[in-house]
């Protein structure tokens, strides 16, 4: 287990053509914000298949089900009524016979993911790193309820460590079909952005695009409150609009990958903006036991005094999910 900073507070390493994107067109707030998730929804949306009973394979998403059909919107014939009794499998679960079709949206379900990463090195330089993740997501009726803890800390050559935490928990309800309002809070603090201590509340509108044991895509788009107190005594409150995107797919039922990102623009200064993005892979080791490799990035266009806007690390860790 290690931990390998690939920047820490300094732009030099981040993509270049994400950098371009912000540092040259950060007043064209809607295409620098919007290329990301297009690029996201391109690559999920090959993620539906549905297999007939004599061997075809049609990529697409479903629409809708009835007591004998599946409305299916095809990527090459369009929207297609097909029978029941034609369809093997959707998303590689039987449609018929003892095993349950797909996953029920508004069904009980119950999982989490926990991650440490830690790193020490002595000698010329003296430095340790550790990292905790951790999140637990259940779903009860219509309800789903998401809780998020983090923890960093980070210190060289015996200086006071700097640390980050935080604590969010949001809940979700689904109101229709695969739209649901979502109404979340969180509180923390940042050392290495000068930020003491955090708050935020926001309220947004989601889509579940799908979500099934193969992966997942959901997007929401609300509005959010965020208050700062910095390291200079100074205060940030500010009425952001909020977008986020999540998606995640299983390669060969064995490997994962994941993908988060978040935009974050001031109503009142459309130029005060913040963009932070993961990109993930887990491999398994054993049963629920995972070895994680996790690109973390955050840009924020206004910082506090005397601070970078791009932070960004790598970490190879182990996570555990259930």
């Amino acid at each position: 287990m290690c931990k390998i900073p690939m920047h820490k507070k300094d732009g030099g390493t981040a993509p270049l053509l994400l950098q371009e994107l912000f540092m040259l067109h950060i007043p064209s707030i809607i295409k620098q914000f919007f290329g990301p998730f297009f690029l996201t929804f391109c690559i999920a949306s090959f993620a539906d298949e549905i297999k007939l009973s004599n061997g075809d394979v049609l990529q697409g998403q479903e629409q809708q089900r009835t007591e004998n059909q599946v409305l299916w919107l095809s990527d090459n014939f369009g929207l297609l009524a097909i029978n029941k009794s034609s369809i093997a499998t959707i998303n590689e679960i039987p449609l018929n016979g003892p095993v349950e079709p797909t996953i029920e949206l508004f069904s009980n379900t119950y999982n989490g993911d926990l991650s440490f990463t830690g790193g020490y090195s002595s000698g010329n330089i003296r430095r340790e790193d550790w990292d905790l993740d951790g999140d637990v997501q259940w779903r009860h009726g219509d309800f789903r309820h998401k809780s998020e803890i983090n923890f960093e800390s980070h210190r060289l050559h015996g200086s006071r460590p700097a640390e980050q935490y935080d604590l969010g928990h949001g809940v979700d309800w689904f109101f229709q079909d695969k739209w649901f309002w979502s109404n979340s809070l969180a509180w923390g603090a940042n050392d290495d952005r000068q930020i003491d201590q955090f708050y935020s509340i926001g309220s947004a509108i989601g889509r579940q695009f799908w979500d099934s044991k193969l992966g997942s895509l959901s997007a929401e788009t609300g509005l959010l409150w965020i208050s700062e107190d910095l390291s200079d005594q100074t205060s940030d409150r500010r009425l952001t609009w909020s977008w986020a995107a999540d998606y995640r797919r299983m390669l060969n039922n064995k490997m994962e990958i994941f993908h988060r990102q978040g935009v974050l623009i001031a109503l009142t200064d459309m130029s005060d903006s913040e963009l932070s993005a993961d990109f993930g892979l887990k491999v398994p080791v054993v049963a629920n036991l995972f070895t994680e490799l996790k690109l973390e990035w955050v840009y924020d266009n206004q910082p506090a005094l005397g601070i970078r806007s791009t932070d960004s690390q790598l970490t190879i860790g182990v996570n555990y999910s259930w």
